[in-house]
């Protein structure tokens, strides 16, 4: 790995492990909400017995880390490593300095405002940190040992740790905060769905039409966008003709829209969502 690479991977990975850090202590920790995981189980302790999250959380991935090396011989390597470190100084570092709170309390239904904004705040830095290959440890570990050794697949082994720290919140704090924590986790998930995949951010339309040659040519010249020609044949007519392929970006469906009913008002098309494009006019792959 070049040097300026290595950079970039670290300064991204602690970038977003900061922003992780203050969704947990501005919006999660002071509203007791439990989004599962390392930190939830660290939030309910911090609440019962005043201990540090941040040091509960280094402390607990240093034994999951330990057992990952001893009983999966899985290396996580050294930038995951360094993410989960940092992850628990930041936290630790933001609550003694005592960064601004969002109390649910303050606002109506802010219950609600804080477990979503909560949740797409840490699922951007926890994006970022997985965009640059790393993670931040945690109970998906544990998921994998039970994967392993208990013959369940590991998102059932995720869900039973994970169904379990959230039962503890209930115990601990009440069905309510258990409700929102469930939020956040899910707003979590689409936002470092997002972050990784470009939030869907492009599109791939398969075009059927007699005049392809007008379609595509106006495509090529007009919105500058590549096109690739499928052979196909119609089940029904047996009519050999090219099906046309085209990825854009979601802003330019209207462009495309406007050509094809110039050109042919009767055409058959289908746009489809990318998870990810790599290629000119597009993403690089790094």
């Amino acid at each position: 790995m070049s040097p300026g690479k290595a950079f970039k991977d670290y300064f991204v990975i602690t970038l977003g492990s900061l922003i992780t850090a203050i969704a947990i202590v501005s919006f999660l920790i002071p509203n007791n909400i439990i989004a599962g995981g390392v930190s939830g189980l660290a939030i309910i302790f911090y609440k019962m017995f005043g201990w540090w999250v941040g040091l509960q959380m280094l402390a607990y991935n240093v034994v999951l880390f330990t057992l990952a090396f001893i009983l999966l011989g899985v290396g996580f390597g050294v930038k995951s490593i360094y993410s989960a470190v940092i992850l628990s100084v930041f936290i630790d570092v933001l609550q003694y300095v005592k960064i601004p709170i969002f109390l649910a309390s303050s606002v109506q239904d802010g219950g609600l405002l804080v477990a979503i904004y909560g949740g797409a705040l840490a699922g951007i830095g926890m994006g970022m940190v997985l965009w640059r290959g790393a993670s931040t440890g945690g109970t998906d570990i544990v998921a994998m040992i039970l994967s392993k050794y208990f013959h369940i697949s590991t998102g059932i082994g995720l869900l039973l740790v994970d169904t379990i720290i959230t039962t503890i919140a209930i115990l601990v704090f009440g069905p309510l905060v258990a409700m929102y924590g469930i939020i956040t986790i899910f707003t979590t998930s689409k936002t470092i769905d997002g972050i990784l995949e470009g939030f869907g951010n492009t599109r791939t339309a398969f075009i059927i039409t007699d005049k392809f040659e007008e379609v595509k040519t106006r495509i090529l010249e007009e919105m500058e966008r590549g096109v690739t020609l499928l052979n196909a044949e119609g089940g029904f007519t047996r009519k050999k003709r090219p099906v046309l392929m085209v990825s854009l970006r979601r802003r330019e469906l209207g462009q495309l829209r406007r050509i094809i009913k110039e050109e042919d008002p009767d055409i058959f098309m289908i746009v489809v969502n990318n998870a990810e494009v790599f290629g000119e006019g597009f993403k690089h792959l790094n």
